[in-house]
């Protein structure tokens, strides 16, 4: 039998964590065919209606090489789960057994599963990284890194930030958290940058006005439920940081941007609000390690010192001939993009914010200059979209 595939072991009740788990990174971010996976609660990837469920797990056990263990309370409840872990256990080397833990769990809960791995955290890009290089013979050794990055980078971000805010939002009045928390939050950032300015959308020509809004929106309580949409996809902008050079920062994973323009909505009607950026293409980083090179995506010492992105993921770089434990010294990632991109900044109750895909779409004919970026074309975009539906109940 030919071992080749994936067996995903999870909890039915995280089937929807799981789910973005094997289709943003294994099947988009590393380019693994569905086939190849084997996961109970997704269709076409699990059981099939009338299979005798013990003979089917026993056989795509004995066809897998690799196991991933989403571990939760939920898991470690479940008698089909544990039963599972047992078979992987006795089919699979143990190096080949990964347990990936989930928000609701801890490191040290890990004793009863009496595996050698100690796991990664599913909300932590690095380990995630980290586990894909150990794998990547197994998994798919000719993914494209760019494409993966992407990918990575809005599941994490989504695992990390999608649950609190619900539970933030749980407790907060539903109209309070679209107008004062979000609409008018942003509304007043705009206004008090530009207040003789007409209502309106307005190019910002001005660098120093530019640094300004930025600066405030970057210092705003609210700027975890922002979201940057761009040609490419959407994340959470979590961070929005001026670094020495004049780049900016953009979500906690640190992906530098040169801004080269910038456009803003001045609207009576809040929802119309947006700041729009654009994002030059930059130069990739220059590795000072002994690796030497060149990368888009890197790692960066307190001191400014460059390393490679394997070091950063393997937390060691060979800096004058020596191995220096760099997370020790603190380390973080960084990476830019070779093209240049058009971005909203926005919330979810914006239009631009709540209708993605167009948002997307809008962004990619303007980077392929298919539309001019202006007043017209930008209001136009913005009333075909529909409004959020708590804009509209509350009304």
């Amino acid at each position: 039998m030919i071992k080749n595939k994936i067996f995903i072991s999870h909890s039915s009740q995280d089937i929807e964590i799981v789910k973005s788990f094997v289709e943003e990174i294994l099947m988009l971010g590393l380019d693994i065919p569905a086939e190849r996976i084997f996961c109970s609660g997704m269709e076409g990837q699990g059981l099939k209606s009338g299979q005798y469920i013990p003979d089917k797990l026993r056989e795509e056990i004995k066809s897998s090489m690799l196991a991933l263990l989403f571990i939760s309370k939920n898991y470690k409840t479940s008698e089909v789960c544990l039963n599972e872990l047992g078979a992987v256990w006795l089919s699979l080397e143990k190096e080949h057994i990964i347990p990936i833990i989930l928000p609701d769990t801890k490191f040290t809960e890990l004793g009863f599963l009496d595996i050698n791995r100690i796991g990664i955290k599913i909300n932590e890009q690095r380990g995630i990284l980290k586990l894909i290089q150990d794998c990547k013979e197994l998994l798919n050794p000719n993914f494209n890194i760019e494409k993966l990055h992407n990918k990575l980078e809005k599941f994490v971000t989504e695992v990390k930030i999608v649950e609190p805010l619900k539970k933030k939002d749980e407790l907060t009045d539903d109209s309070v958290q679209c107008y004062e928390n979000n609409l008018f939050a942003l509304d007043r950032i705009i206004i008090k940058a530009i207040p003789a300015y007409n209502e309106g959308i307005h190019p910002i020509v001005d660098v120093n006005l530019q640094n300004r809004i930025l600066t405030d929106l970057g210092n705003a309580n609210f700027l975890k439920s922002f979201w940057y949409k761009m040609a490419e996809g959407d994340s959470y902008v979590e961070r929005l940081q001026k670094l020495p050079s004049g780049n900016w920062l953009i979500s906690e994973h640190n992906w530098e941007i040169k801004l080269t323009a910038m456009w803003v909505s001045m609207n009576s009607e809040p929802q119309y609000g947006f700041i729009l950026i654009h994002s030059d293409k930059l130069e990739p980083y220059k590795i000072n390690s002994d690796v030497g090179g060149e990368s888009y995506y890197v790692g960066i010492l307190k001191d400014g010192t460059i390393v490679s992105e394997n070091e950063y993921l393997h937390g060691y770089a060979v800096i004058g001939g020596e191995s220096i434990d760099i997370d020790k010294l603190g380390v973080e990632p960084m990476h830019r993009d070779k093209d240049p991109h058009w971005i909203f900044l926005v919330s979810s109750y914006h239009k631009a914010g709540f209708n993605a895909d167009e948002t997307i779409d809008f962004c990619k004919k303007h980077d392929t200059g298919e539309f001019e970026v202006n007043q017209d074309n930008i209001m136009k975009f913005l009333r075909a979209l529909p409004n959020h539906p708590t804009v509209t109940r509350w009304r």
